[in-house]
């Protein structure tokens, strides 16, 4: 559903008298307030969890001879697939030969950032270029390899994007569509605290529970067990 589409849904469910709204921009003070609603669950549900699928993308950048450090904007300007950017997943991170392809792919370890800095920014280990074999997240959140690589290398790796609110009447949020309905059954239980009507609240946070176990279910990493003790 579009944005426009889940605040007249709201409207109907909070019973709210009228027939709109007609947008979401510029509305009287009780439309308004189902408008912010409704913008205030979808980003709660986003912010629930740093690691839901639908915020997840992929990402690529070239290496350069001698430039180990790479800030967010460079990887945005040389890169592909990389927007909206909000945390890394440190464990999907990968390297080729960019002239071979990916049949030349290989993983990267992650690092703390002081053990890269203590490793490879010190000393004569600055002068080694060679192909990287492992990573580091800096503290404005670019990625620092080591060794410091050679030209002719393109990192691979993924990450999950910031939450973001809707702005516009045909904005439609990245969860998926059979799921578009746990927005509407947050921003009922805003409504109801605000308003004290109790039925409402609760019939939201019922639903929106219900709802919600079901996304978990699908949008959240699979739970591995742990391999056995020797």
């Amino acid at each position: 559903m579009k944005f426009l589409d889940l605040v007249q849904r709201l409207r109907r469910r909070c019973r709210v008298s009228g027939t709109g709204p007609s947008t979401v921009l510029n509305q009287n003070e009780e439309y308004a307030r189902l408008v912010d609603w409704t913008n205030e669950a979808w980003m709660q549900i986003q912010l629930e969890r740093p690691d839901w699928k639908w915020m997840r993308g992929s990402m690529t950048f070239p290496t350069v001879a001698a430039q180990s450090t790479y800030t967010l904007a460079q990887i945005e300007a040389t890169g592909s697939g990389f927007t909206n950017f909000g945390n890394w997943d440190k464990d999907t991170f990968r390297n080729y030969a960019t002239a071979s392809g990916t049949n030349s792919e290989t993983e990267m370890n992650w690092l703390n950032y002081d053990n890269w800095r203590n490793v490879y920014a010190f000393g004569g280990n600055r002068n080694t270029q060679t192909r990287p074999t492992e990573f580091a997240i800096s503290p404005a959140l670019g990625i620092c390899l080591g060794p410091f690589p050679a030209d002719g290398y393109t990192i691979s790796g993924d990450y999950f994007k910031k939450a973001s609110e809707m702005t516009a009447d045909a904005d439609i949020p990245l969860l998926p569509t059979e799921f578009h309905m746990a927005i509407v059954y947050k921003a009922m239980m805003f409504y109801g605290a605000s308003e004290a009507a109790s039925e409402v609240y609760e019939e939201g946070q019922d639903l929106y529970q219900k709802m919600m176990r079901r996304v978990e279910w699908q949008q959240l990493p699979a739970m591995q067990s742990a391999e056995a003790l020797a």
